[in-house]
């Protein structure tokens, strides 16, 4: 019967321990999300030839994932949102050319976030919870780390290293994991509500990421927004909503078309390219948006 089966589904199951023994070569999804006593994935989960969606969010209890999760080389979608305990993830996880989304939202594990960096293919990494703030234990190593990822650099790197950590922040890390998520190909980033301040904004350098379509910075504290963004050429869609401390936003993509900043009570200034078409929304305090010429209709 095992061999038939597409989709298995022991969510919510929260006195499961540990998870059978699989073994098929048809399982395309596995659920195991709310499973609140989940201590260990079983091994065998490396035979499921055919599985591209796993689903582990909420799974407090769950430490770490085993090696040959790596074998799965089918696997397009994992979800560890909510999985607080979970300590990195496994270094094999970086041959996985097939795994273009990552959501591991609300995990403040400074060792995880690092290890993350390996998933060179990722497409769509969702990071929701982060706290980027000065108060983080150690807020430096957060910045150079994030820096590290979306800064571009003249310095020659050996080829595998698609982004780098930028000058002003290098000092900070004595040493970086050289295999770096290659954000060329990251189509879409969320980060809200991280704590990402002027301090790690000013270390940090959108332009590594050219493929960027989607970018959600909503409710950070920083005033400006970060370097880079303006010169993304394929960003259509960007949200600052909630940035309470956001002044103004001089320099936008020409291809953008939404522009989410309601609830950004401080900002007074919003310049539009010319040739760019744009939806926004409501913005507290608007008080002068330039070149605007050919956007009349847009409030």
């Amino acid at each position: 019967i095992l061999n038939r089966l597409k989709i298995l589904n022991f969510s919510h199951s929260q006195y499961l321990i540990k998870t059978p023994n699989l073994h098929s070569s048809s399982l395309e999804k596995l659920k195991l999300h709310d499973c609140s006593s989940l201590v260990e994935v079983h091994q065998s989960i490396g035979n499921l030839t055919s599985l591209v969606f796993l689903n582990l969010k909420r799974c407090w209890s769950l430490k770490v994932l085993p090696e040959n999760i790596g074998n799965v080389k089918s696997l397009k979608s994992l979800n560890i949102s909510g999985c607080s305990q979970l300590e990195k993830l496994p270094e094999c996880m970086g041959d996985m050319e097939s795994l273009t989304e990552l959501l591991a939202d609300g995990i403040k594990n400074e060792q995880f976030l690092s290890s993350i960096g390996q998933l060179k293919h990722v497409k769509r990494l969702s990071l929701i919870g982060y706290s980027f703030s000065q108060d983080s234990p150690s807020p430096t190593s957060w910045v150079s780390q994030i820096s590290s990822w979306l800064s571009p650099s003249s310095i020659s790197w050996p080829p595998s290293i698609s982004s780098f950590i930028s000058a002003s922040v290098l000092c900070l890390k004595r040493s970086l994991p050289t295999p770096f998520i290659d954000w060329r190909l990251v189509k879409r980033l969320d980060l809200p509500d991280g704590g990402l301040s002027d301090c790690a904004t000013n270390c940090i350098d959108f332009r590594g990421s050219s493929s960027l379509e989607e970018l959600d910075l909503s409710g950070n504290k920083f005033s400006s927004l970060p370097s880079g963004i303006g010169s993304l050429p394929t960003l259509w869609v960007l949200s600052v909503q909630r940035c309470d401390n956001l002044v103004s936003i001089p320099d936008l993509p020409s291809n953008l078309y939404c522009l989410f900043a309601s609830g950004c009570r401080s900002l007074e200034r919003v310049r539009i390219p010319i040739e760019s078409k744009k939806e926004l929304s409501c913005c507290y305090l608007l008080e002068e948006i330039k070149d605007i010429q050919g956007q009349s209709n847009i409030f």
